[in-house]
């Protein structure tokens, strides 16, 4: 087992020497294998044990089984306490989610606080093929079809190459003692029905079922990476980043022969559902306008092209720039001055900064987001638009609309922002003083 532990960790190239690691230890038998291996390496690793309280005594009872093993043989140990049942009903999530999100977070937070470079958790085998069924019975691709990565960001599972049969005869050879969470032979949650209903099923049709099942798993992490390889040179055709926005070009789209696959490859990693993704799709030559939502993220169908962005949310505040006032951040870095006008004084063709009249100004001006229904003169004008109309004459995109701000004057709407001032609001032979507004990099 020591010996496959090393060579996995030089085939995977999970870490180095230099690397300093936090082991995930749960007082399970493979939680416990793992640490009795790692004992045996000359690694830098510290212990980290969460106590979910979901069990009561026998949860408290591990811990202090975890504390004494550690203390006996000299190993740094962290534990952290968690209101998982709390946690769960707040976040409208089940025990199992909330249980795994708290885990990983606090691992995350450890590993920085400590400066350390991986998490390692004892996955196994046996998991792996469990998480491939849960994935299969989800709706995948062929990521989710090969179970457990042995790397995943900072997390690494040195322990995928061992079943747990194998783990449970290391464990009685070696004679290492463990605890046994009797939480995983509840058939509440959904991973233990599958280990112990559905995977025995299987093993009925066909004995040699988990070890073909893991091959299975490894001939599709290898057929991955070329998938992943072609997708990723056909995402640099289709898709462009415009800062924190996202455009998948339609025209791009079509030319590709397999279109819906490769945009279920695009929008899954925002949290789009295989359904949604054809729904998308047929979209292609729908009107602009149309939305989709994904739990943190948007799709807009625009004139030529899908548009993602994080879910918008009407924003409400309004930010105040009394005459004095030099400069402001929040919510866009905008620099002030007002400047006595003279006969040699020229209008800017800096398109980041405006002059306006200082005595049509009504002070303190507001900056918000635009509403329905509001006009105002554009610059060289005599008559009055809307500000929706505008943006459609600008070609504005729904989320380039939703993230427009508008400078007032009382109520009369005085520069959208970026775009164009109001007529009456101008620099005319009259005007005596400026104020000048500039737009900061």
């Amino acid at each position: 087992m020591l010996q496959a532990l090393q060579s996995y960790i030089v085939q995977e190239k999970l870490f180095t020497k230099a690397d300093k690691l936090v082991l995930a230890v749960s007082s399970g038998v493979d939680s416990m294998v793992m640490l009795k291996l790692f004992q045996q390496l000359d690694y830098d690793f510290v212990v980290a044990h969460c106590n979910f309280r979901l069990r009561g005594i026998e949860s408290d009872s591990e811990e202090i089984f975890l504390q004494d093993y550690c203390s006996e043989h000299g190993i740094e140990l962290f534990v952290k306490h968690f209101d998982t049942r709390e946690y769960a009903d707040l976040e409208g999530i089940s025990i199992e989610m909330a249980a795994r999100k708290l885990r990983y977070d606090w691992f995350c937070e450890l590993m920085q606080e400590l400066s350390f470079s991986w998490i390692a958790t004892a996955h196994h085998q046996d998991d792996l093929i469990e998480t491939m069924l849960i994935n299969l019975s989800r709706g995948t691709g062929i990521r989710g079809l090969t179970g457990i990565q042995p790397k995943n960001g900072s997390i690494i599972r040195p322990l995928l190459f061992a079943s747990r049969n194998e783990i449970l005869a290391y464990a009685a050879e070696k004679r290492i003692f463990y605890k046994n969470d009797s939480s995983n032979d509840e058939l509440i949650y959904q991973r233990n029905i599958i280990r112990h209903k559905i995977i025995p099923e299987f093993e009925e049709i066909n004995p040699a079922f988990r070890r073909n099942a893991a091959k299975t798993a490894s001939i599709l992490n290898q057929t991955d990476r070329i998938y992943s390889q072609k997708i990723n040179e056909v995402k640099t055709k289709v898709v462009v980043q415009e800062g924190n926005v996202v455009k998948i070009l339609i025209a791009k789209l079509k030319e590709e022969n397999q279109a819906v696959t490769v945009l279920f490859e695009i929008l899954h990693p925002f949290g789009f559902n295989a359904a949604q993704v054809q729904e998308i799709y047929e979209a292609m030559d729908a009107e602009a306008g149309k939305i989709f939502y994904a739990p943190e993220h948007r799709l807009v169908k625009d004139r030529d092209c899908f548009i993602i962005t994080t879910n918008f949310e009407k924003e409400l505040s309004r930010y105040y720039v009394e005459d004095d006032c030099l400069e402001i951040v929040d919510p866009l870095h905008l620099q002030f001055e007002v400047i006595l006008r003279t006969p040699d004084f020229k209008l800017s063709r800096n398109l980041r900064v405006v002059d306006l009249d200082y005595d049509l100004l009504q002070f303190p001006l507001i900056i918000k987001k635009w509403e329905q229904g509001e006009y105002f003169q554009p610059l060289g004008m005599s008559g009055m638009k809307k500000i929706s109309d505008f943006f459609i004459d600008e070609k504005l995109s729904i989320p380039e609309k939703e993230a427009a701000w508008i400078l007032y004057s009382g109520k009369k709407v005085v520069w959208i922002i970026g775009k164009r001032i109001d007529d009456r609001y101008k620099i005319t032979s009259k005007s005596q003083k400026i104020f000048q507004i500039t737009i900061s990099r």
